[in-house]
Formats: structure tokens, sequence, C-alpha cells
């Protein structure tokens, strides 16, 4: 068999039907390159792995008996890979004729680019705002404080809310849904930084690519569907409040003054008290409706 040219990892959790969706469309898709496909499967309770090995053989098959969030089980991903190029792909994600092709050809033609990402859609093909600035601390601290439900626009300049969606163009940050680069990039960066469990992972990857002197690279010519998040929308939102201000303390930690960091520390629990707060307000609407 082929060396493969393109390693597809997609690291997985409690999401089979959507997995299956997504394997079914890779391999039904034309493709001129070899490709192999590598799940990482965090520790499922809904049969992933099994529907995996029995519906698809030709997938690698890793199983975690937990739930190792993301950058963990990326990296198994990456030191099993072979190709040249290598795609981090979301379970909830479904390609679409010729991205694959695009992905490599890009990364293999131009040896500056670092991460390549492409267009993403919801199922009315409409773009997801997929591209972002770096976090800074006044952005960031108006997201721990829940501001931006009050005044979104004082997130636009964090999410870029100008940004083309219909034109090619270097980034500063992607999400981690479509995330493509070549092996050699991954030999010189290094691994995900694993002390991420979830969130912000890819952003500290974006950083650190770019300080390398190598261009985060969005393409618009190609594109994939995005369901958004079905893994972790199965999280209370306290749980997604803790994972996500965990990650964001410890990227100030790493990547800005340590006073920033210090401060959306201390403000860290009352974000997660007001999850606990909305957890408790759908509780309730539940019973009502009971």
């Amino acid at each position: 068999m082929p060396s493969p040219q393109i390693s597809i990892v997609i690291v997985n959790w409690n999401v089979r039907d959507i997995l299956r969706e997504n394997l079914a469309r890779l391999f039904s898709l034309p493709c001129r390159y070899e490709k192999e496909v590598i799940v990482i499967d965090n520790g499922s309770q809904d049969g992933s792995a099994r529907m995996v090995r029995e519906e698809f053989p030709e997938v690698r098959l890793v199983m975690n008996d937990w739930n190792a969030g993301f950058a963990y089980p990326v990296n198994q991903g990456l030191r099993l890979s072979t190709g040249e190029v290598i795609l981090l792909l979301n379970p909830d994600m479904l390609l679409e004729e010729g991205v694959l092709e695009r992905t490599y050809d890009e990364l293999m033609a131009h040896p500056d680019i670092g991460i390549l990402t492409v267009k993403l859609t919801n199922p009315e093909g409409n773009p997801i705002r997929s591209v972002r600035r770096d976090p800074g601390f006044r952005d960031q601290l108006a997201i721990v404080l829940k501001l931006p439900h009050l005044f979104p626009v004082v997130v636009n300049r964090y999410l870029y809310a100008e940004f083309d969606y219909e034109t090619s163009q270097n980034v500063e940050q992607v999400r981690g849904s479509y995330f493509a680069f070549r092996r050699e990039l991954f030999e010189r960066v290094g691994p995900f930084d694993e002390r991420f469990f979830i969130w912000f992972e890819e952003v500290d990857y974006c950083k650190r690519v770019r300080k390398e002197g190598y261009r985060v690279r969005y393409c618009a010519d190609v594109a994939c569907r995005d369901l958004v998040g079905q893994s972790f929308k199965q999280h209370p939102v306290r749980r997604k409040q803790a994972m996500l201000t965990r990650s964001m303390v410890f990227y100030f930690w790493k990547w800005h003054p340590k006073w920033q960091a210090a401060i959306l520390a201390t403000l860290r629990p009352l974000a997660i008290l007001m999850g606990v707060g909305v957890d408790l307000a759908r509780f309730l609407r539940k019973r009502k409706t009971v």
C-alpha cells in the first residue's frame, strides 16, 4: 500500500452518529492523494469506538479510557501519523469535494505557510466566524465578566468582526476544527502544549508557529460544513466555564504579563458561578415544562 500523503487526526468524545457521518463523507469523497485516518476516542460511552472498529476498519483507532481533552490526544495522533501533511479535523465536520487536495497543494507549494484552514460554513452554507485575532487582556476580561452579552462590541477586535470570509489572507489565529500543517512544521515547532486541556491550545500553537516565522493562512476557495461544538455542548455551562477560563488564565500566564493572568485567575470563580446560575435556571425551566 502506498505511503499516505495526508494524515487526518480526529479526536472524538461521545458523538458516534456525527463521527459516522464525518467518516462516511471522508471516505466517499474522491481524492487524488493517499490518506490515512486516525481516530482518538476519549473514553466515549456511546459506542463510538465499536462503531469505528466495525464500520470503518481502515481507520487506525486509539481508545483512551478517559476524557483526555484535546491537546493530549492530538499529540497521540501526531506521533502515529506518517503523512507529509497532517490535518486535525473535528468529528462534527463534513468535508466538501476538493478541500483535501487544495490543502495539500497549498501547504506543499508554499513552505512559508505554517498552518492552513479553510472556510467553515453552517448547514445553510453561511460562513462561521472561525478567524480571530490574538487574545488581548481587555477582551478576555470582558468575556470572563460576561460583558459581551450586554455590549457585544467589546469583543469585536478579538472576534475580528470585520473579517472578509470571501478573501484568502494571512491571519493571526484560526479554530482547531480544520487545522492543517506539514510534518516538517510539527518537527520544528513541536507537539501541542498538553497543559491546555481544551480551548486555547490552537491559539497557543498559532502563536508558536508565527514566532518561528511561518504564516497562518485562511483559504476562502474551499469549504467544510461545521456543526460546531457537538461534543462540548454535552457539558453543563459551569463545566465549560471552568475549562475555558482555566485555559485562558494559563495562556495569559504563558504569553502575557503575570499580573494580567493573576487578575483573570481572581475573577475566574465569578464566571464559573454565573455558569452555575445558568445551569440552575435551565434545570428549573425544564422541571416546569415536565
